[in-house]
């Protein structure tokens, strides 16, 4: 049986403010969450700039959907969503 080992992207993740901001380190993408009133996440900006000699092996979809679950589990921890 042959096992094969996908390496997850490599996310950061921050808090500024009232925002989650999510990036791609090596990439221009990023993405901004604010928590809504019925404390719900929503992407407030996002962008997916080129940078020279960028190494991006996933799509902008793909990179938004790991983004988000990134700051769900973010927005979790800090307590802002249950």
């Amino acid at each position: 049986m042959i096992l094969a080992w996908i390496k997850k992207p490599k996310l950061t993740v921050e808090v500024s403010g009232a925002d989650i901001v999510v990036t791609m380190p090596g990439t221009g993408c990023r993405v901004a969450y604010t928590k809504s009133e019925d404390n719900k996440l929503i992407a407030s900006s996002f962008s997916a700039s080129r940078v020279p000699e960028e190494k991006r092996k996933i799509s902008f979809p793909q990179f938004l959907g790991l983004a988000w679950r990134t700051a769900n589990d973010k927005a979790r921890e800090i307590g802002w969503i249950a």
